[in-house]
Parts: structure tokens; C-alpha cells; sequence
């Protein structure tokens, strides 16, 4: 039985109200432009804003205002940027056509759309693929009030690889549960002078996440690091024996970052030593650059010792919503650079943060990897 195609009656107070709701995140959707020579976007990230969600049409009208207005954000939330697709309001139905870029599936986008369509009140009357392209068919009740048409483009969403290393881990509690159960991989970097850093490092490499050693290193201005602490006035051989010490204690540890240290990564003697023990094991060396005058990375490359910098700490302000600002911003350095090293703690604030903006980044397109995985 074919669908009733009603002439709608429109009513633009309620139109306008629903885009006003919207309004406010129009910038949001600009999240990529292609670029002809690249054939990728070159805009930067921009993370979605807290517009308001229409409720639940009423009638075809309603349904109808809804779905026009509040599709950007769907697209954007898919990383399908406004350049790729077009919105036409008509007597009898509206037409949106969506370029979806070449490294996302028909089937992910025709999906989003369908459940868009259902979370306002409507239903998908028809949804069928002709030529290459697939036409989705919303409506209310028998009554079609919009045509989304999806065809495949050339153009690539730009995104990145993301490594997310979480420091400061010291015992296998109810904190590092919650961190190893996020389903995206990550780093975790486990202080070598914890009790419990063998017990945490089996879970972290059992819920597929990486371990790191988080080596204390003396900081400027003479902090406690407690025993066993990398020290400049200590000698070589201490120094090499106290890096040896924390690398037994941190089981399947891929490399090290330095706790602190600014003083420590700051000079070239004890870091010849502790890069050398690493280079002989063929681990890695995180720098999370606490200090701007470390000369940990460039001497690294200087005696062939895989190394990385970091690239944004994520929660120096312990505020989820601040964390939550600054994965975006790490998103776009990876969408630029093709990869990017975020460096977080153990806090209530970053796990919430964590949870709510990985799974926007990924369905993006951005990808979530160990650090290891990140270095030549």
C-alpha cells in the first residue's frame, strides 16, 4: 500500500521555535570543509553544543519542522559536514541530500538518520538503495514528511589516531576498574613503588588497555617523590639501578613517562642513563614535558630510543566539563597531524569526561590506540 502524500499545513511559529532550539550549535556543524587538493576537511574539531532536544512531534507538521531542523546535528555528530548535504522544505515533503563521505559506511549513516527520525515521534516508512545511493522515507503515521537521500562522495571526514595515557595509577581499586572497563584503548602509566603495581598491570593488559611505568623524576623546587625516586645528584649507577628496579616492578610495561621532572628531564646526564636502560630493552619513552627545557625527546632520537612527546594534558583543571573541552581540542591536533598523545590522571573528573567524549570522537571517525602505537 503506498504512503499518503498530504499537503501540509505549515506552521511557522513552531518552525521557528525548533530552529531557534538549534540555533545557538549552527557552529557546531562546521566541523570540516573540503579541501580540493586534499579531498579531506582542513576546518578544525568542534565539539557538539547542549542544544535543546525537541520533544516528540505531535502530528506531521510538527515531525516535519523537527526533523528539518535538528538534522545538522545528527550529520555532525557522524562527521558529515555542512558542505555535503542540502535542505529543502517542500509542499508535500522536505528533501535533505547527504554527501557521506568515503570512509563512512551507507549503512552507519542511514542507521543514525533512521533512529533521528524515531526519537522525534516518526517512523521510517521506506528505506531502500537504488543506483549506488539510499533513500530513507520519514514519516507520521502513513503521512510522508521527509525524503533523505544519501549518496557517496569522494571526499574523507578528517580524522586522526588518539593515544590517551592515563597517569598516576598506584593500586588496583575502584578507580582503575572504571578506567580499564572504557572499551577504548588506553595507556595506563603505574607509579613503580605501588604495592599493588603487578595486580594492576595483569588487569590493565587483560581489559586490552597498554601499561607504562610512571618513573618518579625530581622535579625543580625539591618535591617528595619518596624511594627510589630518579635524582640528579644521585650517580650513574644508582641511577641506572633505580630505573631497573621500577621497570621489574611495573609487569608488561611497553616504556616509561616521567612523573614530575622537570629537574630531572631537564638534564642530559641522567638522562643518557635512564635512556640507555630503556634502549637496551627496546622500550619507549613517553615525555610528558613538565618542563620546556627538557632535553629528553631530541637526546632520545640521538641515541636511536623510540620516543614521543605529549601532546595536550587533558585535566589540569579538574573539571569534567573543562576535560570533556579539552579532548576536543585534542581531536583536532590529531585531525591536523594525523595523531595526537593526550596525558591525563586518575580522577573521577577525567574517567566522566572519558566515557562521555570517546564514543563521539570514534563514531567521527577518530581512532583510539596505544601510544606504542603511535611511534615509528
Amino acid at each position: 500500500m503506498s504512503k499518503r502524500l498530504v499537503k501540509r499545513q505549515r506552521h511557522p511559529g513552531w518552525h521557528l521555535t525548533l530552529s531557534g532550539l538549534l540555533l545557538t550549535g549552527a557552529a557546531t556543524f562546521l566541523l570540516y570543509r573540503p579541501a580540493a587538493e586534499e579531498r579531506t576537511s582542513d576546518l578544525p574539531v568542534i565539539a557538539p553544543t547542549d542544544a535543546p532536544v525537541p520533544h516528540q512531534a505531535a502530528n506531521a507538521d510538527q515531525l516535519a519542522a523537527a526533523l528539518y531542523a535538528g538534522i545538522d546535528s545528527t550529520l555532525a555528530d557522524l562527521g558529515i559536514w555542512p558542505a555535503l548535504y542540502s535542505k529543502r522544505r517542500q509542499e508535500y515533503f522536505d528533501r535533505i541530500e547527504v554527501g557521506v563521505p568515503a570512509d563512512l559506511p551507507l549503512a552507519e549513516v542511514n542507521l543514525g538518520i533512521s533512529r533521528f527520525v524515531q526519537r522525534l515521534g516518526g517512523q521510517v516508512l521506506s528505506a531502500s538503495e537504488r543506483r549506488g545511493r539510499v533513500e530513507i522515507r520519514g514519516g507520521f503515521g502513513e503521512v510522508q514528511t521527509t525524503i533523505f537521500i544519501l549518496s557517496p562522495v569522494v571526499e574523507r571526514r578528517r580524522t586522526g589516531n588518539i593515544a590517551i595515557v592515563i597517569d598516576d595509577f598506584a593500586e588496583d581499586d575502584p578507580i582503575a576498574a572504571h578506567f580499564c572497563a572504557i572499551p577504548q584503548p588506553l595507556t595506563f602509566s603505574i607509579l613503580p613503588r605501588a604495592s599493588q603495581a603487578p595486580a594492576l598491570a595483569e588487569r590493565v593488559l587483560a581489559n586490552g588497555h597498554e601499561v607504562l611505568v610512571h618513573l618518579p623524576m625530581e622535579p625543580q623546587g625539591g618535591a617528595s617523590l619518596g624511594a627510589n625516586a630518579i635524582l640528579v645528584g644521585l650517580d650513574d649507577e644508582e641511577i641506572r639501578r633505580r630505573v631497573r628496579r621500577a621497570l621489574q616492578n611495573v609487569p608488561h610495561a611497553r616504556g616509561v613517562n616521567n612523573h614530575m621532572g622537570s629537574k630531572a628531564t631537564a638534564n642530559e646526564r641522567v638522562m643518557r642513563l635512564v635512556l640507555s636502560e630503556l634502549k637496551d630493552r627496546n622500550l619507549l619513552f613517553l615525555d610528558s614535558r613538565t618542563t620546556a627545557s627538557s632535553v629528553a625527546y631530541q637526546l632520545a632520537v640521538d641515541m636511536d630510543v623510540r620516543a614521543i612527546n605529549r601532546d595536550l594534558f587533558i585535566d589540569e583543571i579538574a573539571d569534567a566539563q573543562t576535560i570533556q573541552g579539552r579532548l576536543w581540542e585534542l581531536a583536532a591536533i590529531a585531525a591536523q597531524s594525523g595523531q595526537a598523545i593526550g596525558v591525563g590522571h586518575n580522577r573521577r573528573e577525567t574517567l566522566i569526561a572519558l566515557l562521555a567524549v570517546l564514543p563521539q570522537l570514534e563514531k567521527r571517525g577518530f581512532r583510539f590506540v596505544p601510544v606504542s602505537q603511535l611511534l615509528p
